[in-house]
């Protein structure tokens, strides 16, 4: 005889044991909540913010702004900078430099590519100046050779060899990186919030009994209640974010879910919404 298969557990769903589960129907008590309007349910503007608010949105939301706010960053950084070369071509003062090491390395004869991080003295005012970056100008670098700078009489360490300004798309052409990774940000958190739109309007609700209430950092505003079906001996945990404007759930109590079968994760708390 064939012996049945052991499940494995680690394809089974998140339980929790449930003491009510064979108790009499909640939603004939008197401390039952009153039940959410059938499907279709109208989309209103309470559930229209409510969407926003939702963590697994809030998250796409969250690295949204993040992208923007990192893009903007980069944007200012690089047009600062444009600008400060532009004056110092313009108005920064020409000084003699001599290479005395690239790589930090300072042997004769021996060439490095222009982009090389280099080593460079000059005299200002009675005093030997060195500072240090990547010169732009040359085909390539040898130690001991001059090249010539121009310099910002009131910061010595700020300067630049180039004759011309770089193109300032050269120096954006980075950054614009950003731009789709935030059109793909956008998109995921409108398609997550058509998504529960429709659980709203078209899925059924469902008496749950709440197990655990916490906080959690992804939802500070918020109430994580963990629920398992009042009236079944399903003991599938799910889980639900309450706004923390309403009291807060206390296990034993029942709640209106709103889930479409089978998907714990499209899981909402009828009362968040309406």
């Amino acid at each position: 005889m064939t012996q049945p298969r052991n499940p494995d557990p680690a394809r089974r769903p998140p339980t929790i044991p449930y003491a009510g589960a064979m108790s009499p129907n909640p939603a004939a008590s008197a401390n039952a909540p009153p039940a959410p309007p059938p499907p279709p349910r109208p989309i209103t503007a309470a559930a229209r913010r409510r969407c926003w608010t939702e963590p697994v949105i809030r998250f796409w939301i969250l690295a949204t702004v993040a992208l923007i706010g990192i893009g903007g960053w980069f944007f200012t950084a690089r047009v600062i900078e444009a600008r400060r070369e532009q004056w110092l071509i313009a108005n920064g003062t020409p000084v003699t430099a001599i290479v005395s090491s690239v790589n930090g390395e300072s042997r004769n004869g021996a060439k490095y590519p222009p982009d090389s991080p280099c080593t460079l003295k000059f005299d200002w005012k009675d005093q030997t100046i060195e500072v240090e970056g990547s010169l732009t100008s040359n085909d390539f670098l040898t130690t001991g050779e001059t090249v010539q700078l121009r310099i910002d009489p009131n910061d010595t360490s700020v300067w630049t060899d180039r004759t011309s300004p770089e193109p300032l798309a050269r120096r954006l052409i980075a950054g614009v990186i950003v731009i789709p990774a935030a059109m793909i940000t956008v998109t995921a958190a409108l398609i997550l919030r058509r998504r529960l739109l429709r659980v709203w309007r078209d899925a059924e609700a469902a008496l749950y009994a709440v197990v655990e209430t916490r906080y959690s950092a992804l939802a500070p505003l918020s109430y994580t209640v963990r629920c398992v079906l009042a009236n079944e001996r399903d003991r599938t945990v799910v889980v639900v974010h309450i706004p923390a404007r309403f009291p807060r759930p206390q296990p034993g109590e029942v709640l209106w879910l709103i889930r479409r079968p089978g998907n714990a994760k499209t899981a909402i708390a009828a009362c968040a919404f309406e």
